[in-house]
């Protein structure tokens, strides 16, 4: 009997986080002009961010560099102590099948993604006093087009 309610109270859990993951991907659904982009502290050159976009639709995210040059990730969300954690994971590539963690938030049309090549998830954003460009950090700023 403990393993019957022990599989159901899995099986709520994990429902439960499949609801709300599908409700934050809703949320973050649309198209945005990427406003800043940097990684290890270093900003990406103007051209690259004056030409790309980043479109979330379910949980897919195509990050256009123009029309020819896109790249697709599967998105997962989650949440850790406060934070809105976001995974992706490229659909080819080099780093085909690899998971980038990151935070995110969402504020007035506002994306801020947070995510690292390797190591640990991050757990500050740009603004917070304590931030520290790691190397492997990538910070990307992204503004909901209008409709």
């Amino acid at each position: 009997m403990k393993h019957l309610v022990l599989a159901f109270a899995v099986l709520v859990l994990a429902l439960t986080t499949a609801a709300a993951d599908e409700k934050g991907l809703k949320e973050l659904e649309g198209t945005y002009k990427v406003t800043a982009a940097e990684k290890g502290g270093k900003a990406a050159p103007k051209e690259l961010t004056d030409t790309a976009t980043v479109t979330i639709k379910g949980d897919e995210l195509v990050m256009a560099f123009g029309p020819d040059d896109k790249k697709v990730a599967k998105v997962k969300l989650g949440a850790a102590d406060k934070l809105a954690t976001i995974d992706l994971v490229p659909n080819d590539g080099p780093e085909k099948g690899k998971t980038f963690p990151g935070i995110y938030k969402l504020e007035k049309g506002e994306l801020t993604l947070v995510f690292t090549e390797k190591g640990d998830r991050p757990k500050l954003f740009p603004t917070d006093d304590s931030f520290k460009a790691d190397e492997d950090v990538i910070v990307l700023k992204l503004k909901k087009a209008e409709k």
